[in-house]
């Protein structure tokens, strides 16, 4: 079902925000109008994207002697349901100064920062064109001309690398922002008080970000976190920190560029909770069990959620400023098939990684090491 087929049959929350198309009255100038109608754009291509990579990863290939084997191998975390907090955070991207660093969850980011879907496509499937050379997979896309620093697979392990290169930027002095993204499980890890607590000391330009999916891995936040205010983790950093709506893409420049401001001014770190609600599961083998019933029916909050939608939130506000029209908005998303339906076929083409490059890129040093 299409985004226009939605908005005929469900009437989108309206939400305060501050953004140029929220308080326009119509009244967007023509660069408003397209910078608005491509942030909806790139989040129609984040959730085909998604889609169609939850499809291939569970559509086996068939091999000439019969056999099947993955088209995605290891493990695939989708973003589907929290496009919002990428595209938002991409306004605001300089790729000039700039760095993001993530958790695992990191196609979203990828695309949103410019990554083009054969590339990432690519890197799923293994291939050598990939934006990790085919060695990386889903939880590891880089792109370091665009200040993207990648996924790292270990809860946690990038909320201390993200000071590091906020670090950098104050020491070299050159006025860029860290974006540290994580999940709302990871603020759990030691690495967490460890990193802000120096972050706040040493007022490095660092924006750290929650995306609280509201269960992480798939256990509430009530039931894993004392402090149920997420944003309230932060209060012995000394550092701002606060809530906001994850899922409405106005609010999250108008929140993150507070954030922004301050960092780039030298006023130090900060600390925001973007509350959202992923469509799918943790993982792929996730069954979702806390979403459910015992019954096996879905919770009301799903339904509800479907509500919130990001793509629908930002499609009706569009309309209702005059920016676009439902019949633009399908015609978008076939675009959108299109480019990543060619992007599947392009990754599927592309050649494996070469056998005897299977060391390079491992360590720094020659691999297998030999001792001088």
């Amino acid at each position: 079902m299409t985004v226009a087929d939605e908005l005929e049959k469900r009437s989108a929350v309206k939400k305060a925000a501050t953004s140029p198309v929220s308080g326009s009255n119509g009244q967007l100038s023509s660069a408003e109008r397209e910078s608005a109608i491509s942030r909806l754009r790139m989040m129609l291509l984040i959730r085909r994207f998604e889609e169609r990579t939850f499809y291939e990863y569970t559509s086996p290939r068939t091999l000439p002697d019969g056999t099947r084997e993955m088209k995605i191998g290891g493990f695939c975390h989708l973003y589907s349901g929290q496009e919002a907090i990428a595209v938002g955070c991409a306004a605001l991207f300089d790729k000039s100064r700039d760095y993001l660093i993530n958790g695992y969850r990191c196609h979203g980011h990828s695309l949103a920062l410019g990554m083009s879907p054969h590339t990432a496509m690519a890197e799923l499937f293994g291939r050598a064109t990939g934006c990790s050379k085919g060695k990386g997979g889903s939880m590891h896309l880089f792109e370091v001309s665009a200040g993207n620093l990648g996924g790292h697979g270990i809860v946690g392990a990038q909320i201390p690398l993200g000071l590091g290169t906020a670090f950098a930027q104050k020491y070299k002095k050159t006025g860029g922002v860290t974006f540290c993204y994580m999940g709302d499980g990871a603020i759990n890890q030691g690495t967490f008080n460890e990193a802000l607590n120096l972050a706040s000391l040493y007022k490095v330009p660092c924006i750290y970000v929650v995306e609280n999916n509201g269960v992480a891995m798939g256990t509430q936040v009530e039931r894993a976190s004392a402090e149920k205010d997420l944003a309230e983790r932060a209060c012995g950093y000394a550092m701002p920190h606060w809530n906001i709506d994850g899922n409405d893409v106005d609010t999250v420049i108008a929140e993150f560029g507070k954030a922004v401001d301050r960092a780039r001014s030298g006023g130090g770190p900060s600390f925001i909770v973007a509350n959202t609600y992923r469509f799918r599961g943790h993982s792929m083998s996730d069954p979702m069990k806390y979403r459910k019933m015992t019954d096996g029916k879905w919770r009301p909050e799903v339904e509800e959620a479907k509500k919130h939608d990001p793509i629908l939130l930002y499609s009706n506000r569009l309309m209702q400023a005059g920016v676009i029209s439902a019949q633009q908005i399908e015609a978008m998303e076939a675009k959108v098939n299109e480019e990543v339906e060619a992007a599947i076929r392009e990754a599927e083409a592309d050649p494996n990684p070469a056998l005897e490059d299977r060391f390079n890129d491992v360590l720094a040093e020659t691999y297998p090491y030999q001792p001088k």
